[in-house]
């Protein structure tokens, strides 16, 4: 009989809106115990994630199951960049926008079975000043967002979308020097967007031509205007053609370096940081293992 395969489930009992309480119950109920041999940990504090992550991946542990929404997966899967330990994603955040793109969708039970019977996908994972990203990373209007929704005691939907509007009527425009694969030009622009994969949270996508297995950055520069041309070109957000707006301008790099005039904020999958000074963004190519459904293992072969 095969050896049963470790399995470390690391739960964010803070992230998101949904059924934590009984996250641990629907593991036990919905895991295939003659193949794996579950671990539960619950994070205590900011960064526990992290070194709990860290810790399965040096132990040799199979698999390590982010269990909470996309800031959870960025904590756990950049530790596990580089190593033979799979991530799979349990999406019991709010936004859960890499879960989406995955095939996972948002159903809980749903996503712990698919770890039974998925595939496993080798994909690209990316770096802004040596931090881990897997998914989208940005610089201002939509880092301005995230850093409130982070410094928030409220989350979810209705709070981002809170947050978004009062934004769009404070926020000023940004100047920023950005260089692409050594190519220098400069923008008065309302945020520009690197994407390594094309789904924000709640299934927003304005890069939805990004790839994480082609070894290449997406960058999307959405230029200075009125704000007034912003709303009329929202429309574009339901079916993902932003990236085909007058707005827009686009550059396919492996590496962007963005250097904002005055300080603002930037995101890393979701997660919302000041910045002053450069963000220097680099792809690394096939370096996370990942668990997908099956199907969605078989489209992209």
């Amino acid at each position: 009989m095969d050896k049963k395969k470790k399995i470390r489930f690391i739960i964010n009992p803070r992230s998101g809106v949904s059924r934590k309480r009984s996250l641990p119950e629907l593991i036990e109920k919905n895991i295939d115990h003659s193949r794996f041999d579950a671990e539960i940990c619950l994070t205590e504090y900011a960064g526990h994630a992290v070194q709990l992550a860290k810790e399965a991946a040096d132990l040799g542990t199979s698999m390590v199951v982010a269990c909470g929404g996309d800031g959870s997966v960025n904590e756990i899967a950049g530790q596990l960049v580089g190593t033979n330990t799979v991530l799979g994603v349990v999406p019991s955040g709010s936004g859960n926008g890499f879960a989406g793109h995955l095939g996972i969708g948002r159903d809980v039970e749903r996503a712990i079975q698919f770890l039974n019977n998925g595939k496993v996908i080798t994909v690209d994972s990316c770096q802004m000043n040596g931090k881990p990203f897997v998914n989208l990373a940005g610089v201002g209007f939509d880092g301005v967002v995230a850093k409130r929704l982070h410094d928030s005691p409220v989350r979810g939907f209705w709070a981002y979308l809170r947050y978004t509007l009062e934004e769009v009527w404070a926020y000023k425009m940004q100047q920023l020097d950005i260089e692409v694969d050594g190519q220098k030009i400069s923008r008065h622009c309302l945020l520009v967007e690197v994407a390594n994969a094309p789904i924000y949270g709640y299934g927003f996508s304005i890069v939805p031509h990004a790839n994480f297995k082609d070894g290449l950055l997406e960058v999307l520069v959405i230029k200075g205007a009125p704000k007034w041309r912003y709303l009329l070109e929202s429309w574009r957000f339901l079916n993902r053609s932003f990236h085909k707006s007058r707005l827009s301008e686009s550059f396919t790099c492996k590496m962007v370096v963005i250097t904002p005039a005055t300080p603002t904020c930037y995101h890393l999958d979701g997660e919302g940081f000041d910045l002053t000074g450069e963000a220097r963004f680099t792809i690394v190519p096939n370096s996370l293992r990942v668990m997908v459904p099956k199907a969605f293992g078989e489209i992209l072969h």
